[in-house]
Order: structure tokens, then sequence, then C-alpha cells
């Protein structure tokens, strides 16, 4: 007897942490739709990450950044 509830419990514990992780993507698919992304690549982004680049490889001459 025993045996089956411990199958229950952990079947229904699996449909929960699917059926939350459908909710949360389907949460951040609204957030993406409702706050697209910007195209352009402002000078704040581009000093953050030359002063990265610069903190982690010292010496290094940055010529050229790209969205991948």
């Amino acid at each position: 007897m025993e045996h089956n509830s411990l199958f229950a419990i952990c079947g229904s514990a699996f449909l929960a942490v699917f059926v939350l992780l459908a909710v949360l993507s389907a949460v951040m698919k609204l957030i993406i739709y409702i706050f697209p992304e910007k195209a352009e690549t402002d000078a704040a982004v581009i000093a953050a990450v030359a002063s990265t680049i610069s903190r982690v490889f010292p010496g290094t001459k940055i010529t050229k950044i790209e969205r991948v």
C-alpha cells in the first residue's frame, strides 16, 4: 500500500514542477513581448564591455564589439 502512495507522490511532484516551469516560460515570453530588446547599442554598454575585457585581459585592444 505504501509503495503505491510513493509513486503517486513522485508523480504529482513531477507534474507540479512541469506545470510551474511551463507557467514561468509563459511569463518570460510575455515579458519579452511587452518589453522588446532595443536594436541599438548605447555607449554605456560599449564602455562596460571594454572595461570588463580590459580588466580580464590586461593590455588587450578592443577593435570591434559584435552581438552574438
